[in-house]
This record gives C-alpha cells, structure tokens and sequence, in this order.
C-alpha cells in the first residue's frame, strides 16, 4: 500500500512540474518544439479527463454512486486523485447540460442510458 501511495505522490509531482515547465515556456516565448537541448519522454496515450472516467464508472455501476465515493474510485482505481467540489461542480454542470450523467440527489450521480 505505501509503495502505491508513493507512485501516487510522485505521478503528482511529475504532472505539476510539467504543468509547471509549460508555463514557464510559455511566459518567455519558447516552445517545446524549439527546446532541442530537451529531451521529451513519450507520452502514453492521451488521459480521459475525470468526467468521462465518473461517466464510466457510473455506467458499469449501473447505480447513483455519491460524489465522496467517486472520489475513493478515482484514487484507488484509476490513481487520480481529485477535490470532491471540483468533481461535483464538474459533474452538474454536465448533468444541467444533459450530458453523460443524472443527478438523481445531492452530490449522487447516475449515467444517463
């Protein structure tokens, strides 16, 4: 479980300093393209953004799963670690639009058949 935790943590770090890195490129004007002392990694295919994953997970569950335990999932399963506001705003917003999941109560999301 530690070992786990751990890659969690570091996969963070790895992401913000990307982030991080980006925007500093950004701000003096210079794009990764033309950084030829940089040596990129390669990317894995492209992340499926935390809403289409809950929208997954809500599909396969087949049942109203509340936000505090999508939370969980997404740490545990997938090792995306998520604020629980956030994903809830997210979330209405979808289900407002009519798009991939229902809100069937407060904080409780269901897909959309």
């Amino acid at each position: 479980m530690a070992n786990k935790q751990r890659k969690l943590i570091l996969q963070t770090i790895e992401t913000m300093l990307e982030f991080q890195l980006r925007g500093v490129r950004q701000a003096i004007g210079r794009e990764e393209e033309d950084d030829r002392d940089f040596v990129a990694r390669p990317r894995s295919r492209k992340r499926k953004s935390l809403v289409v994953i809950c929208s997954e997970i809500l599909t396969e569950r087949k049942h109203a799963v509340h936000v505090d335990e999508l939370v969980e999932i997404l740490r545990d399963e997938y090792g995306r670690v998520t604020d629980r506001d956030s994903l809830s705003s997210a979330l209405a917003k979808k289900s407002n639009q009519g798009i991939l999941v229902h809100r069937s109560a407060p904080a409780t999301f269901e897909a959309i058949e």
